[in-house]
């Protein structure tokens, strides 16, 4: 028995060395967000009408894996088509909440003010996602623009038309539906550009459709404790419904531009400036209102065709006029999310390049001081999620290794929550947890933003837990709000405190403010006064601290360090040692999909391939390297005949083999 804990305990020091040793430095402020869906109830609610407490339970589920995940920030949507799944005085309830719009909740409750609670709970920020501009997915018979299209869709766009698209969500909406009372299409349809009898945007350039949006979202920001107002990449519409797709389309705006030309003769700079003025209201307002409050928006990936060199398809400025670099250079926006949902090329700024455009966003925010969180398309990584080309399993590592070789990204938003907390995606979510998220972030700090520290905390205790020596229960006094140096000037005063957990192995007591510089240190960042740990076996002994921290991540002082103790073993599972194993997989037999689980007894290059009875490789579901620790990939036999196939996990000269059974 001395024997296996003496071996448990010095291979958990060669682990930790391993993962300090990591060939980049990983960021210790870091923004690791996702998109929540809820247009067409991509990602919550299940479905509209479910009951209160279910849809209550989901979200909170959700955002227990989020958090597992290593995921610090979500981007909330609460308004799709002009409608609310929050309690809005302007807006009807979404029907993709409640079954039907305009219909409340009942029992009642407010999804948002229930979400930001929960999110904060767990030490998440949570960020407002708004549409600004569309109004409705789909035409009622009343309105009446027919015009039919016969023309191509430019490559570089299909995986942005085919992104909302959920195999288990995609026949729960019909094609059209009434609009309730206080919906725009029926308060003011004046207000309304139908494009091809499709689709129907408020007019960008109207300065009443302006000022309702400005104020949709400001009442948000007034009423509601949120971390960040998100606007999406609608604007203008994507073709085939574009301004472009027709010369009556072209003439849609006329009489707006017309009315309001505000200085403008060209058209098109003219679309681009009305998309900047809401921009700059809002930033402004938020200024005044509650400046602690994030405004950022997740453009199309492609500014301009041509830039940076060698980039092409479609893009953003000329077809849908969001010009995401006039934000940057006017700093209306706090961050920029470009939706780079494409792949890493072989050869650096070809076609659509993840790494290309990356590198230029990130170059244009740091010229204008502030900040760049690529989006990554993680849907294209399960047919549950997307029905093109699917991604490898590799391409988002690689993405996030990028990000992390570039000092001027701060992080990455992934699009979408299930593809974390619900699909496998070629098991993403482990990979998250067991490596690149192992370690706990806090988010960014922004420069421009509240500099000043919360108080340090008081009075904290570590007390070992009674059963199981490798648990630790934190207990702290709630930091006291200076309420003089967080009320803004409308009297609003910024309350949230976060706490940031670090524990040090170490022979003797630490240094808290050189420890607290160390990645690998911070265990946790928690929402409330308390954190339970679960600690691998220590080197030395375990000494913790903590610190406050403000919504811009700023850190008090450092409390006193506590010692903790040696901890010997880790009976849990999720840490104990374990042997380098591949197991069952799950179902088998399987049509079309099945998991693969493996065990990593230590990190390293490790492959896992599927082979059929002939010998032929027919799928690499990993090879890259990897934590020690469980994981688990997907395995699509969609393309693949019936028949038994040959699964091999391989590290260095170990091997192991196992089959399973495709039935269709």
């Amino acid at each position: 028995m001395r024997v296996i804990v003496l071996s448990l305990f010095a291979f958990f020091i060669l682990k930790n060395s391993l993962l300090k040793a990591q060939n980049y430095q990983v960021p210790k402020n870091e923004f690791r967000a996702t998109w929540v869906a809820t247009v067409i109830n991509l990602d919550w609610p299940q479905t509209g009408g479910l009951a209160p407490r279910f849809q209550k339970a989901d979200l909170k589920n959700k955002l227990d894996k989020l958090k597992e995940a290593g995921i610090n920030a979500v981007y909330f949507q609460i308004r799709t088509e002009g409608d609310a799944l929050y309690d809005s005085p302007i807006e009807p309830w979404s029907k993709y909440l409640t079954g039907e719009e305009g219909v409340p909740p009942a029992p009642y409750w407010d999804p948002l003010m229930f979400a930001v609670k929960e999110a904060h709970k767990r030490g998440m920020e949570l960020h407002a996602w708004f549409n600004p501009y569309r109004a409705m997915r789909s035409i009622p018979s009343d309105f009446s623009q027919k015009i039919v299209l016969n023309q191509e869709i430019d490559p570089s766009l299909e995986i942005v038309l085919n992104r909302e698209f959920d195999q288990d969500s995609k026949m729960k909406v019909s094609g059209t539906s009434e609009r309730a009372a206080n919906h725009v299409s029926n308060t003011h349809p004046e207000w309304l550009l139908v494009m091809n009898d499709k689709i129907a945007i408020f007019d960008p350039g109207l300065q009443e459709a302006i000022e309702y949006n400005r104020d949709i979202v400001m009442d948000v920001v007034n009423r509601y404790d949120v971390d960040g107002i998100h606007f999406d990449d609608y604007f203008y519409p994507y073709p085939p419904n574009h301004m472009g797709s027709s010369s009556a389309n072209e003439k849609l705006d006329d009489d707006t531009f017309a009315k309001y030309p505000r200085g403008y003769t060209d058209k098109d700079d003219w679309r681009r400036a009305n998309v900047d003025l809401l921009v700059k209201m809002i930033h402004d307002s938020i200024q005044v209102v509650k400046p602690w409050v994030k405004f950022g928006i997740s453009p199309f990936g492609i500014w301009k065709s041509g830039v940076p060199s060698g980039i092409s398809g479609m893009n953003a400025y000329d077809t849908i006029y969001g010009d995401g670099l006039a934000w940057l250079e006017q700093r209306t926006i706090d961050y920029i999310t470009p939706q780079l949902y494409w792949g890493i090329e072989r050869w650096y700024s070809v076609g659509q390049d993840y790494r290309a455009l990356a590198d230029w966003w990130a170059d244009k925010a740091y010229e204008n001081e502030r900040h760049m969180y690529p989006g990554h398309g993680l849907y294209r990584t399960s047919s549950r999620t997307f029905t093109g080309t699917l991604f490898n399993q590799n391409e988002i590592p690689r993405q996030i290794k990028h990000n992390r070789s570039n000092p001027l990204i701060q992080g990455s938003v992934f699009f979408r929550a299930k593809n974390i907390t619900s699909y496998s995606s070629k098991g993403f979510a482990d990979t998250l947890k067991t490596n690149y998220y192992r370690y706990a972030a806090l988010t960014p700090i922004m420069s421009w933003k509240d500099s000043i520290p919360h108080g340090t905390p008081q009075n904290l205790q570590v007390q070992r837990d009674e059963e199981n020596e490798y648990i630790f229960h934190l207990r702290w006094d709630s930091v006291e709000v200076d309420f003089n140096a967080k009320t803004s000037t409308m009297g609003y005063v910024d309350s949230l405190v976060k706490y940031a957990v670090y524990r040090v192995d170490a022979a003797q007591q630490p240094d808290p403010s050189s420890a607290m510089n160390e990645y690998y240190n911070l265990v946790g960042v928690a929402g409330t006064p308390e954190f339970t740990d679960i600690a691998p076996p220590s080197e030395h002994k375990y000494w913790y601290f903590i610190t406050s921290a403000t919504r811009n991540s700023i850190e008090s002082l450092p409390t006193n360090v506590l010692e903790a103790g040696v901890v010997v073993s880790n009976e849990d599972p999720s840490t104990g040692v374990v042997e380098f194993n591949l197991l069952p997989n799950y179902p088998n037999p399987f049509n079309p999909n099945t998991v693969i689980p493996f065990i990593m007894e230590k990190e390293g290059m490790v492959q896992l391939e599927v082979f059929d009875l002939l010998g032929r490789k027919v799928a690499t579901l990993v090879d890259e390297e990897l934590q020690q620790g469980r994981h688990s990939y997907s395995f699509e036999g969609t393309s693949l005949s019936s028949g038994i196939y040959v699964y091999r996990l391989k590290q260095n000269d170990q091997i192991i083999t196992r089959s399973m059974t495709l039935i269709k």
